[in-house]
């Protein structure tokens, strides 16, 4: 039942939403209480939990003279009110900026463009320049994946996916009777998703 519950989301969620594992109007359930969390827009990730329980460290809302976040030299440098320090990107998860999340990996920042609830899998998106010459314009959104948000981020096509998930045989031939092309990055990720959920994978 809870797998057919989390299928039903998906389906109804727009494709490649600007999504979070935890949105600024993240919910805390206890003991049949809601209470809303105030989650800041800015901040590192120090780990892969800490982006799983959606509060990163050093954490605040506006961008301010007292507060900023900026990257440079693969490093991440933080300022809130007094406190300023600077992270590696090799030492941290990644980070928070304007509500959206980063995982850096491998020195690169990986825009986090779809982290599903309730399940471990994350899709990325990064932004490529491509052209010769002075004629650098054209932006080209590729997609990423992990199996989950502490393992390998891979280019998202239907080879990497079966590849990555060669343990879960009933995925791997989901994904090949689902008409998704190996020529060309997924965007399907629906079909992708209810394959996913379907075949219980871990």
């Amino acid at each position: 039942m809870k797998k057919n519950i989390i299928l039903a989301g998906i389906m109804a969620l727009p494709f490649f939403t600007h999504a979070q594992s935890l949105s600024s109007n993240a919910m805390l359930v206890n003991n049949s209480v809601t209470t809303e969390l105030a989650i800041p827009k800015n901040g590192i990730f120090i780990n892969a939990e800490e982006f799983q329980n959606g509060i990163p460290e050093l954490g605040f809302d506006k961008k301010s003279k007292q507060n900023h976040i900026h990257e440079f030299d693969n490093k991440v440098f933080l300022t809130e009110n007094t406190e300023k320090a600077s992270f590696p990107k090799s030492a941290i998860w990644g980070f928070r900026k304007n509500n959206q999340d980063y995982r850096t990996f491998q020195n690169t920042d990986y825009a986090v463009a779809y982290a599903p609830k309730g399940l471990p899998i994350l899709f990325y998106t990064l932004g490529e320049v491509t052209g010769e010459g002075n004629i650098k314009d054209d932006i080209i959104t590729t997609y990423y994946f992990s199996r989950n948000s502490q393992s390998a981020i891979y280019p998202l096509t239907l080879a990497n996916v079966k590849e990555v998930f060669s343990d879960q045989l009933g995925f791997v031939k989901a994904l090949d009777g689902s008409g998704l092309s190996d020529d060309k990055p997924i965007h399907e990720i629906s079909k992708v998703l209810a394959a996913y959920v379907r075949n219980n994978v871990n």
